[in-house]
């Protein structure tokens, strides 16, 4: 996908029609386009979204689309009409897209807007049906994938927050093409129910118990996974709730200390929650590795007991072996050159040696064994001294956690016995927000257990059904085919699952790889069974996840939507399921630079030219400045800088200067509208 132009009419802040040719040649593939806060960056990136997919990013306001100047320059009740256009070219092929809609404005002031429109043409052909068009534009980059190619800098790092868990799960199935694997699974799923239906209706008595009870634990248990799916889900706008009512509070002069204060008290709560699970989880190992040393004590006196008896009969250490007599019997001669034949005194004698001579084999076992006891008795005061150890830290942890939640307490009474109706208001959402999350976790909880607790009963119950005997042909046919059904079922969700598994190892390799380019830190990703992200601590034990910084999650997305980007290209090249174009792979990324430190600013200015094939990166003056100007400069092949007209008298007016000449930033308004004029730079 190389993406050559973008084009807006009466499009938000923009009036009248703008072209942003986008540059897409080798070595120069770079376009940057300057503008202040509230310019239309923001604007720029949804212009791209909201063409192909129909979505906005959630820093882009909500709002009526067409330019405000646009409907206040024609007469009340006059239709306005505002479009994007995105010219892209894919597999040698060119796309047109256009996505529009109109607005009016009525006597009272108020904007009514129609819902938008799509048009597609493919090297001018004009694709009709909406079904189809979306089609067309999926198969060039898929909708799952489009937010880690088109995304908000400033607000990046919620990529890897667990909430955005379904999304991140979501495309790499569409990495994986595994759709059609589920889709397999589940027509034979579907299909193995029709014949235990079927079996059902023709079987015994003892059958139609059978399969009747599985019916009825398997609707059960479709019942308590989808009260699953609804917890999770109501999981995640409860925790955005919370999010937003901390916001909330922070953003109150009044109570924004207080509230920062509890912030970094939950902060250091959950820090030490985690170090508490992990001493737990130490102690449980150290427990079932080890503890069965210290029931080893009448054990060890007996064997020492044994021990110290065969030492006082001589028999340990053996003078003489036991085998060694046998050896000189058998040879009828002894050392000393007599001869042992059967019935002489002489053999008579040497026999009776064979009832003084040890074994061989107990006295080596008895010093084996003599060194093993001799290493448990030694390890058995040190498992309890780290028992000991163990329990104190574990003591020490909950006594802290305890003392920080008597001070979230204290806080959270503070701010409900607030004066202002507002802070009180916002507290006791956030609290009964919370007592929500609290009992969802609980019922989550419960429902796992009662799931396997299901699982395990329709297992027993396959068991027996398989065990049964038939009665007839009909049967056993039926029965074959079930099991067919099952098995078919279970070979496509071991391949899903190696499939699974090898893909997301190579994707962490390429997470890391992209981190460690670009953070200073010795931390390393880890990607989760469950597409979670986390930052780890290799040093610590049993890699230690860490509480990673704003700017931190910034490089780990980054380094997760390069990685997504790499393994697209592989898999593209390997497997044309998806359809994306092995040739280019577009990135538009605005204020990408914003919470991050010289040092990582510069390292992700130079990583991210070799991340995708053609880069468009809208920033603020500052931004750019300084080493991320130094490290991109090199591969910019067009720029732009976005002109803010406006309306107010007293507002501070702004250039910047490009290759010698000065472009301004902030223009006054000759008029009293406010809108956004795009210039580009002559380099």
């Amino acid at each position: 996908m190389k993406l050559l132009s973008l084009k807006l009419f009466n499009f938000r802040q923009f009036w009248g029609e703008v072209t942003l040719d986008l540059a897409h040649q080798q070595g120069h593939s770079v376009t940057v386009i300057h503008g202040n806060n509230g310019a239309g960056k923001t604007t720029l990136l949804n212009g791209f979204t909201w063409v192909l997919y129909d979505q906005r990013s959630p820093a882009f306001a909500p709002g009526p689309l067409v330019n405000n100047r646009a409907l206040g320059e024609v007469p009340v009740g006059s239709l306005v009409e505002c479009w994007a256009e995105v010219l892209f070219e894919h597999n040698g092929r060119e796309y047109q897209a256009r996505r529009s809609c109109v607005a009016q404005k009525d006597a009272a002031g108020q904007i009514l807007e129609e819902p938008s429109v799509l048009q597609l043409k493919i090297n001018g052909k004009l694709i009709a049906g909406k079904d189809d068009i979306e089609d067309a534009i999926g198969s060039v980059l898929p909708k799952s994938l489009h937010r880690y190619f088109f995304f908000d800098g400033e607000r990046i790092e919620q990529i890897v927050k667990t909430e955005n868990r379904a999304d991140m799960a979501t495309a790499i199935k569409t990495l994986l093409s595994v759709e059609m694997l589920e889709r397999g699974i589940n027509h034979l799923d579907y299909a193995r129910k029709q014949l235990e239906k079927e079996l059902r209706d023709i079987g015994d008595t003892e059958t139609k118990r059978l399969m009747t009870e599985k019916a009825s634990l398997e609707a059960e248990k479709t019942q308590k996974e989808t009260r699953r799916e609804a917890i999770v889900q109501d999981l995640l706008d409860q925790e955005d709730l919370k999010q937003r009512y901390s916001a909330q509070l922070r953003d109150l002069d009044k109570v924004k200390e207080i509230q920062q204060r509890r912030d970094t008290l939950q902060s250091q709560m959950e820090d030490l929650e985690q170090q508490l699970a992990r001493s737990e989880d130490r102690l449980r190992r150290t427990i079932s590795s080890r503890g069965y040393m210290v029931f080893l004590g009448d054990t060890i006196t007996q064997f020492k007991e044994l021990a110290a008896d065969l030492r006082r009969k001589g028999e340990l250490p053996a003078g003489i072996k036991r085998q060694f007599v046998q050896d000189l019997l058998d040879q009828e001669a002894c050392i000393c050159g007599a001869q042992l034949i059967s019935g002489t005194p002489n053999r008579r004698k040497v026999e009776t040696w064979l009832g003084k001579g040890g074994l061989q084999d107990v006295e080596e076992a008895v010093i084996k064994m003599s060194g093993e006891v001799e290493s448990l008795e030694r390890q058995i005061p040190e498992f309890w001294a780290e028992i000991d150890q163990e329990q104190a830290s574990i003591e020490n942890l909950r006594q802290r956690i305890a003392r920080l939640q008597d001070q979230i307490s204290g806080i959270r009474d503070q701010l409900k016995g607030n004066e202002d109706v507002n802070v009180q208001g916002i507290e006791r959402r956030l609290e009964e927000t919370e007592k929500a999350i609290t009992a969802r976790h609980r019922e989550d909880a419960v429902l796992k257990d009662e799931i396997k607790r299901l699982d395990d009963a329709i297992a027993e119950v396959d068991k027996q059904i398989k065990a049964h005997k038939a009665k007839d042909k009909e049967q056993a046919r039926v029965k074959r085919q079930i099991e067919a059904a099952q098995d078919a079922v279970a070979r496509l969700n071991e391949v899903k699952h190696r499939v699974d598994l090898k893909f997301r190892a190579v994707l962490e390799l390429k997470v890391r790889e992209i981190f460690r380019q670009i953070s200073f830190t010795p931390y390393l990703p880890k990607l989760t069974e469950n597409y979670e992200l986390r930052l780890v601590d290799p040093n610590l034990d049993g890699e230690t996840t860490v509480a990673a910084s704003t700017g931190q999650n910034q490089i780990l997305s980054l380094a997760f939507i390069g990685s997504v980007i790499e393994r697209v290209r592989y898999w593209s090249k390997k497997h044309s399921a998806i359809g994306l174009d092995g040739g280019g792979f577009p990135i538009v990324m605005d204020s990408p630079f914003g919470s991050l430190d010289s040092v990582n600013r510069s390292n992700i200015a130079q990583a991210i030219t070799t991340l995708a094939d053609q880069l468009v990166v809208l920033v603020s003056k500052t931004q750019w400045l300084n080493e991320v100007e130094r490290e991109m400069e090199p591969s910019v092949g067009a720029e732009y800088v976005l002109v803010y007209y406006t309306a107010k008298d007293d507002a501070e007016l702004e250039e910047m200067e490009r290759y010698g000449r000065s472009y301004p930033l902030v223009k006054r308004s000759p008029n009293e509208f406010t809108w956004t004029e795009v210039v580009r730079v002559e380099r």
